[in-house]
């Protein structure tokens, strides 16, 4: 996907979440978005599924109840991104960087964290188990 597309598609996504609700949720359903810098961008809500996000600085991202089931994020700056109640059941984590990164309520089933940097307390906020 080129610059000015995925630039277009985040300004739409940027509006659906503005109060007028204008613009739409922003699908980058199996998008091949390599290297791109999308520090602190809003994708809260949005659908990227299968997308290929191999080496993005996500750094600080809104990224809240995002859907990536099976999206690549490896060698991906995902410092301080909030990811609380997003999907990223069967991801490739592999080499990220999640310092400081909310993964509080956060989907991570069947992910790969191989090399991946990444918190004991951010981990246990993700994994953590109900109390019935």
């Amino acid at each position: 996907m080129d610059r000015d597309t995925l630039d277009r598609i985040l300004e739409e996504h940027r509006l659906w979440g503005g109060p007028a609700g204008e613009g739409k949720r922003a699908n980058l359903v199996d998008a091949v978005l390599h290297g791109y810098d999308m520090r602190g961008v809003d994708l809260r809500d949005a659908d990227l599924r299968e997308a290929d996000l191999t080496g993005c600085n996500l750094e600080g991202a809104d990224l809240r109840e995002a859907h990536l089931p099976g999206a690549t994020l490896r060698n991906c700056n995902l410092r301080f991104a909030k990811l609380g109640n997003a999907d990223l059941s069967n991801c490739d984590l592999r080499g990220a960087d999640l310092t400081g990164a909310d993964l509080t309520n956060t989907d991570l089933w069947r992910s790969n964290f191989r090399e991946c940097v990444i918190s004991p307390t951010a981990l246990h906020a993700a994994l953590k188990c109900r109390l019935g």
